[in-house]
């Protein structure tokens, strides 16, 4: 719950004036109970004077009135406040997944970070907006109509609350460790059946294809199923001590009859004042059962806030903000250790060094750890051990933004948003000119396509550009890191959805688009990294040799080995 108080404690004036406003509206219900209360002992004891009435009439629809309008404009405070604070909340955690490791953010499926930052957030929204102002509200409320209760009858008012303390012991031996053990399982099995739908509903390509649409709709269902059994049998566990508990909570009147006629017969207590008190303990009933509620999404906002905890209490990329500047760009590995698990070394005490403006290549066999040594370069990742330069600097001493700005990254699964083409390609400038995106597209062999296209740079390219073919959706890419136009050049299987016509046209491209930068190509076709100068054979993360095609050929039997299986492959292609 701590977090919440963070939020709410940065919009505490409107929450205030909304606990303010709800108190009044709580207090102003009870008042008209009070009026109620005297108008029925009025009729009791035969007054027939309407100018006894009146008033009291009055004064119970000035009471409604004063209630509604003091609860709307509590409620509506209360959840603008709200609206903004979870907001800010998914806001600081889209902020917190830039700024972690890549390889954490990765270790979380789509279908997790949607049900958190969309589905959990979204539940806070209206348990948080009532919680605060009504919690508070009908607490006070209640306290205050006891109070002026007992002052009619303190040995009845106290009677009237053991039903109310045997309702919440019982409500409260289900709201215990176990209860916030079972909400934090439902988050669990939630998240599990966002996955199977949205493994689903991406995998509905391959599924028709292999024809396994009933194995897959199987797993989906049975999630679901998993889901709404789990609630069941979990309200069913608990039920039974939550009906008692909201049975006997609001039920002072119990003792209030019994008691009071005794009292009254006794004569310790007067007809008016046994009739108030009676009335009055109804007026409790609503408030009561609110606060009930109200523990229940206190437990749920306390298990909805330790999962958003933990995305914003994560580790950070140590150059979040750091102020160093580089001005050169030569690349330096020296002695690099990494894991993904911080157990088995994915790179292993690695050192190797890039030259500025020249074309380097890493090669090797497939998981040797290639594009992870690209990532490393490009901050995605801190590394465990030994340092990483780029023109002398420690990356890690380079804030995330700057060491961003120096480096364009292409990697082979290449992401598009679902917007133009244009807006696309802009991302890498957002102050390029239409003539500037023309330009690179051009270079980049996109130009013509994308004319032929129904909206030619207009048209929009679907979720993850999936209204595009993967070597389009390539080339875009491309233009994109072209425009951005950094120092670095970092293409990670870039070409690798190419198709023959067009290849020889992207590494024209290629070639002239990095002139004067530092580029790095990581390809498994090694024809297209012949001309490097310098390639570095790379082999269950460590650097097993390095020099230009012709140098290798004669000294590394692992890249003559690769070569060969490269000219086989061509030739059975």
């Amino acid at each position: 719950m701590n977090l919440v108080k963070e939020y709410v404690n940065k919009r505490k004036g409107s929450y205030f004036i909304s606990v303010l406003l709800a108190i009044v509206g709580v207090v102003a219900g009870l008042f008209s109970y009070i009026y109620m209360a005297k108008i029925i002992v009025n009729l009791i004891n035969g007054a027939k004077d309407m100018s006894l009435y009146t008033p009291l009439c009055i004064s119970i629809l000035i009471t409604f009135v004063i209630k509604e309008v003091a609860a709307g404009i509590s409620t509506s405070i209360s959840h603008t406040a709200t609206f903004n604070s979870l907001g800010e909340i998914r806001n600081d955690i889209s902020k917190k997944l830039f700024k972690m490791p890549l390889g954490d953010v990765l270790s979380r499926s789509s279908g997790e970070l949607k049900n958190i930052i969309v589905e959990q957030v979204d539940s806070m929204e209206t348990s948080l907006a009532h919680l605060v102002p009504e919690f508070t509200a009908n607490l006070v409320g209640p306290i205050l109509l006891f109070i002026y209760m007992f002052t009619l009858d303190w040995r009845l008012t106290l009677l009237s609350l053991i039903p109310f303390v045997v309702g919440m012991a019982t409500m409260m031996s289900v709201m215990n460790a176990h209860y916030k053990e079972m909400f934090g399982k439902s988050v669990a099995i939630g998240q599990h059946m966002n996955n199977s739908i949205v493994e689903y509903i991406n995998g509905i390509e391959v599924i028709k294809t292999f024809n396994q649409s009933e194995s897959s709709y199987k797993k989906y269902a049975d999630a679901v199923y998993d889901n709404a059994s789990f609630y069941y049998n979990w309200m069913g566990e608990s039920m039974n001590r939550v009906a008692i508990g909201r049975l006997l909570s609001p039920m002072g009147i119990i003792t209030i009859i019994p008691f009071g006629i005794l009292f009254y017969i006794k004569g310790s207590i007067d007809l008016g004042n046994l009739i108030t008190l009676i009335v009055l303990s109804f007026a409790t009933v609503s408030s009561i059962l609110k606060i009930m509620n109200y523990m229940d999404d206190m437990s749920r906002i306390s298990t909805i806030t330790s999962e958003i905890g933990k995305i914003l209490d994560s580790k950070e990329l140590e150059n979040i903000d750091k102020g160093e500047k580089i001005e050169s760009y030569n690349i330096e590995l020296q002695d690099v250790d990494f894991s993904y698990d911080g157990k088995n070394k994915v790179i292993d005490n690695l050192s190797m060094e890039i030259k500025e403006s020249s074309v380097s290549a890493l090669v090797g066999p497939s998981g040797s750890g290639k594009s992870t040594i690209a990532k490393l370069i490009a901050g995605f990742w801190n590394v465990d051990s030994g340092s990483i330069k780029i023109g002398g600097v420690e990356t890690k001493d380079v804030s995330l933004e700057n060491l961003s700005s120096l480096i364009s990254f292409v990697s082979q699964d290449n992401f598009l948003f679902d917007m133009t083409i244009k807006e696309n390609i802009r991302l890498g400038n957002k102050n390029a000119s239409d003539e500037e995106i023309i330009d690179v597209c051009k270079k980049s062999a996109c130009h013509d396509f994308i004319l032929n296209l129904s909206n030619g740079y207009d048209t929009r390219v679907g979720e993850g550009g999936g209204h595009l073919s993967g070597g389009e959706r390539q080339r875009i890419s491309i233009a994109r890191a072209m425009l951005k136009n950094a120092p670095i050049v970092i293409l990670d299987e870039a070409t690798s959805y190419i198709d023959p016509e067009n290849e020889a046209l992207i590494q024209n491209a290629l070639a002239n688009l990095v002139k004067g930068k530092t580029l790095i190509i990581i390809a498994h076709r090694l024809k297209t990294i012949v001309d490097a100068d310098r390639i570095f054979v790379i082999k269950d993360g460590k650097l097993d040799s390095y020099g230009n095609h012709k140098e290798l050929l004669k000294s590394s039997e692992l890249y003559k080995e690769m070569v060969a299986a490269n000219v086989r492959g061509d030739e059975n292609a």
